[in-house]
């Protein structure tokens, strides 16, 4: 998966030249996984520090990971993330941070997660490396795996495909990381990862979840979108899951629970590395509904 990354650096005289690496941020929008770490030892720095700058590297770190709590939060509610993460974002820190705290040019590199990413560029590049923190990996992979989906068939963005929208049906109200629409709501598609640790917890946010899909298979509700747009549901809509499986050998008894759901509730559901079968879908779907031909690219 495609990440891009720039060190963050101290510089207490940009005139001596003299710096230290402290921090890394990494960055994803195939996947929306965004991360900012720093050493968790600053003895070097506090070493170069004869100005007592240094409390402009905290200020900005913390300015950073405030963005991306905003953002992760986002990811789970019908608000914004207010700045919007992107590569541009990142490369809009390097433009402007040209004082004591300076960031390396943003550069691509490949990894399964942020947080591998940060090991690898830690390893090399930063001294004082921080312990792992994540020994699984969360949903952003089933994440990037639909939208490469939706890319592969086509579907475009902000017009046929939209991201982060509620679901409205009886008294339930809960969040879809998809929505396909043409006039309505064709496809519904949610992602979860069932490697995380506390499992009661994703079992239950699966079954809240669940009781919504239900309600919409009953009677029908409403799609709405972070900007007020709505789209009807019908009883009969398309909905779908990709989902990061457990490790080997993982115990992991929310998806047997999930997989309880899916069924009763008539849920396509697959493996992220599967997730295609979704993008194929929603074409159906589409040309179905009177889109009209989409071309698909062919495979590379």
């Amino acid at each position: 998966m495609r990440f891009v990354y720039s060190v963050v650096r101290f510089i207490p005289d940009p005139a001596r030249g003299e710096f230290v690496n402290v921090a890394a941020i990494v960055g994803s929008e195939e996947s929306s996984e965004w991360d900012v770490r720093q050493v968790a030892n600053s003895v070097r720095a506090r070493a170069l520090d004869d100005r007592r700058a240094l409390d402009a590297v905290w200020v900005f770190l913390d300015r950073v990971g405030r963005e991306i709590d905003e953002h992760q939060r986002s990811l789970e509610s019908l608000l914004p993330a207010q700045p919007e993460l992107t590569e541009e974002w990142l490369a809009a820190l390097y433009r402007d941070m040209r004082n004591v705290v300076q960031l390396s040019p943003p550069a691509p590199m490949v990894a399964e997660s942020a947080d591998e990413a940060l090991e690898r560029i830690f390893d090399i590049m930063i001294i004082d490396p921080a312990q792992r923190r994540f020994g699984f990996k969360k949903k952003y992979a089933a994440l990037a795996a639909v939208r490469a989906a939706y890319r592969t068939f086509n579907i475009p963005k902000g017009v046929s495909l939209r991201e982060g929208i509620a679901l409205e049906a009886k008294d339930f109200r809960n969040r879809f990381d998809f929505a396909v629409v043409n006039g309505r709501a064709l496809q519904l598609t949610q992602t979860w990862s069932f490697q995380v640790p506390n499992q009661e917890e994703l079992a239950e946010q699966v079954k809240a979840w669940g009781w919504t899909v239900r309600a919409a298979r009953d009677e029908g509700g409403i799609a709405v979108a972070s900007d007020g747009r709505r789209w009807d549901v019908n009883r009969d809509i398309d909905v779908a899951v990709a989902y990061v499986p457990p490790e080997p050998g993982q115990d992991s008894p929310a998806l047997h629970e999930a997989l309880g759901v899916f069924e009763a509730l008539s849920v396509r559901h697959v493996p992220a590395e599967q997730a295609e079968k979704i993008g194929e879908r929603a074409h159906e779907l589409l040309v179905d509904a009177g889109v009209g031909r989409l071309d698909i690219p062919p495979p590379s």
